[in-house]
């Protein structure tokens, strides 16, 4: 009896002494790991709690507000009440996108300048006016969704227009902001549904 009693004290003191020496083993195994779950768990919840705002968004930053009657108008009132848009407007008409841009939007319209027309060969602004699919291309991607303001698009790098092409965005270290091949000559017109840039050329 004594015996036994005796084997199982050794045992029980070699199963401490193991116990023992293997604590700061296990502590070193999963130390890191624990260490590294709560790390990841801090980040997450700064991450929750410090997002970002969107990189993009369509702000209108730095445009007025619209009031009173200016809140009814549309980006199509900006540019027939303009003697610069003649071609424009009757691209418009040709192809029948007047609604579109008299919806309720935001919309932002760069809007390509009588010279813009004027720049293509005459047999090739004649057909594409007569054109109605290759004029519905075209104004489409002269439109983007949202209302950007000149301060939005030195944002961005691109645009997506309503056609779905993707344009370019550039300041270039100049003067001017480009629209794809365009320049933007004059910004932040504003109206009721949007806001319109005029261009220097088309983005054919």
């Amino acid at each position: 009896m004594k015996q036994e009693t005796l084997q199982k004290r050794n045992r029980m003191g070699l199963a401490a002494v193991l116990i023992i020496a293997l604590f700061p083993l296990a502590l070193l195994t999963l130390g890191p790991r624990f260490a590294t779950e709560e790390m990841e768990e801090r980040a997450e919840a700064g991450e929750r709690n410090n997002e970002p705002a969107q990189r993009f968004p369509d702000s209108a930053y730095g445009l007025p507000q619209v009031t009173g009657a200016a809140a009814d108008t549309t980006v199509v009132d900006v540019t027939r009440d303009s003697g610069l848009f003649q071609r424009f407007n009757e691209a418009l008409q040709q192809a029948g996108f007047e609604q579109v841009l008299n919806g309720p939007g935001p919309l932002t319209l760069f809007a390509p300048t009588d010279e813009a027309f004027e720049a293509l060969p005459a047999d090739q602004r004649d057909a594409l006016l007569q054109d109605r699919e290759r004029l519905t291309a075209l104004l489409s991607n002269h439109i983007v969704r949202g209302r950007l303001s000149a301060t939005d698009l030195l944002q961005r790098d691109q645009v997506q227009t309503l056609g779905g092409e993707t344009l370019r965005i550039d300041a270039g270290g100049g003067p001017a902001i480009s629209f794809g091949n365009a320049d933007i000559v004059r910004a932040d017109l504003v109206a009721g549904n949007g806001v319109v840039h005029i261009v220097d050329s088309l983005n054919l």
